[in-house]
């Protein structure tokens, strides 16, 4: 069973995205913002990543750094999924290593959960 880490502080986007990917093959687990969620990560070594950038506590890409330190951290796919679409934070994400950024403000759920199952491989 392969495990997706989604760490947003916006409860409604970690309820229906986790209600959208839930599976006999996918286990989901959330988180409410970054610190949480690199505690979780070290913990559960997920299999997939969604992030969002804006957090209280730790933001997205202090964590995705952070993950990126540790061994299995530097493999596991990322999904930056944010409202931020300014160029600097695009390339910020994208200099830490994610795999795909994906904009709130312009996908739709059932493009954000292919992607999220191609991730997934």
């Amino acid at each position: 069973m392969k495990t997706v880490l989604i760490v947003d502080d916006n409860e409604l986007v970690r309820k229906s995205l986790a209600a959208s990917l839930v599976t006999n093959e996918v286990k989901v687990e959330t988180a409410s913002n970054g610190k949480e969620g690199l505690a979780m990560a070290e913990q559960l070594h997920p299999d997939l990543l969604i992030t969002d950038v804006h957090m209280p506590e730790m933001d997205g890409l202090q964590m995705i750094e952070k993950i990126r330190e540790y061994e299995w951290g530097k493999k596991v796919p990322i999904i930056v999924m944010t409202v931020d679409e300014e160029a600097s934070s695009i390339n910020k994400a994208l200099e830490a290593g994610i795999t795909v950024y994906l904009s709130k403000n312009t996908n739709d759920p059932v493009q954000v959960v292919d992607q999220i199952k191609t991730a997934l491989g």
